[in-house]
């Protein structure tokens, strides 16, 4: 059994070889790889630009939305203004200084203007948000197709390496090994049936080439039989059972001679698919994550209204007004009378008499 341990981390040790050796991979075709990846890297960053400025685009749009929303309101009140003043003043007449008449002309002017100028900034982030989709669209489809092209010439070394270490790996060996197992109370057809199974399993693991990753687990430098029978498949060829007898009273033991197949099983094989892929990727320049890759025209296209306007936080100073003014509503909770604020000062009302003799004073 000492024997057998031994001669299965010498495999392992030729395998953990096999795996980490350097690739022998063409110049030329090295070469085309290497180009292929720094045009893929290209149109990756071409991408990640457009998305870039999409986003620039998004959040102008976003403020310059923003502003219509305010203007509309600053608009609304400049015009009700000035409709006040211009009504109090006919019916009054000069009780509007000509100064504070074309202050509220031209702030109603200005405003007006303002808001034509962000429903255009809105109207033209909207151009651009559409140009850059469609670039983008353009360009992730430049993308995919360098990466298909890409991936499948990547496969193809891959797949060319893994053939070229397989065939190093599958070579029919002639062993021969003799196993005994423990009866304990089986008849002695089935003890003997069980000795030659048992002689098969030890020549497969005999004639194999063990491949292990490097998680399995190794003490002392050696495989446990589980292990190693877990990692195992051969094919077993030109049979031959001889020295079949009892040894002692409790075991029997059985010898063959025998063809061994190496067969490298799915696991094992993505095993080493894995390993030169990694091997090919660090030669020219390190793994690609294609899953971060997106295309920027699926951000464009979002229009989700409630992210359009982004919340724009008050200051401390307006929150605490506020919390006032909204204290002060509620008859439950308004203060007692001598702690309450000065009602503000109102505009003073449009007499139902006019006199030429009253002049009152406007803040408008």
């Amino acid at each position: 059994m000492q024997i057998r341990y031994i001669f299965f981390t010498v495999v392992l040790g030729f395998c953990l070889n096999l795996q980490a050796e350097s690739l022998k991979i063409a110049p030329e075709d090295l070469d085309d790889i290497s180009q292929q990846r720094h045009l893929l890297v290209q149109s990756m960053n071409r991408l990640d630009d457009i998305g870039k400025k999409i986003q620039v685009a998004k959040s102008e749009k976003r403020h310059a939305m923003a502003s219509v929303k305010r203007l509309d309101k600053e608009v609304d009140e400049a015009r009700l203004n000035l409709e006040k003043m211009q009504r109090f003043d006919r019916e009054v007449p000069g009780s509007i200084t000509p100064n504070v008449m074309r202050e509220a002309q031209d702030k109603n002017r200005n405003v007006s203007r303002e808001l034509e100028d962000a429903k255009i900034k809105v109207s033209t982030n909207d151009i651009e948000i559409n140009s850059l989709s469609s670039s983008a669209n353009e360009a992730y489809a430049d993308y995919l197709l360098r990466q298909k092209s890409y991936v499948r010439d990547i496969e193809r070394i891959v797949e060319s390496q893994l053939q070229k270490r397989l065939s190093t790996l599958q070579v029919k060996k002639e062993v021969q090994v003799t196993s005994k197992v423990a009866c304990a109370n089986d008849s002695i057809p089935v003890c003997k049936e069980r000795s030659k199974k048992a002689a098969e399993m030890d020549a497969s693991e005999r004639g194999s080439v063990v491949f292990v990753d490097s998680l399995t687990e190794v003490k002392n430098f050696q495989l446990s039989k589980e292990e190693v029978r877990s990692e195992v498949q051969a094919t077993l060829t030109n049979k031959v059972f001889s020295n079949q007898h009892f040894v002692g009273d409790a075991e029997y033991e059985t010898t063959i001679t025998a063809t061994v197949e190496p067969a490298i099983g799915t696991r094992l094989r993505e095993q080493m698919a894995n390993t030169i892929r990694s091997q090919v990727n660090a030669k020219v320049g390190g793994k690609i994550d294609f899953s971060l890759v997106k295309n920027p025209s699926v951000f464009a296209s979002s229009q989700d209204e409630s992210s359009e306007v982004p919340y724009v936080p008050v200051s401390r100073d307006q929150s605490r007004r506020e919390l006032r003014e909204n204290v002060v509503e509620e008859p439950q909770q308004a203060p007692p009378p001598r702690q309450e604020a000065p009602a503000p000062q109102q505009a003073a009302p449009t007499p139902s008499t006019p006199s030429k003799q009253i002049r009152p004073i406007f803040t408008f």
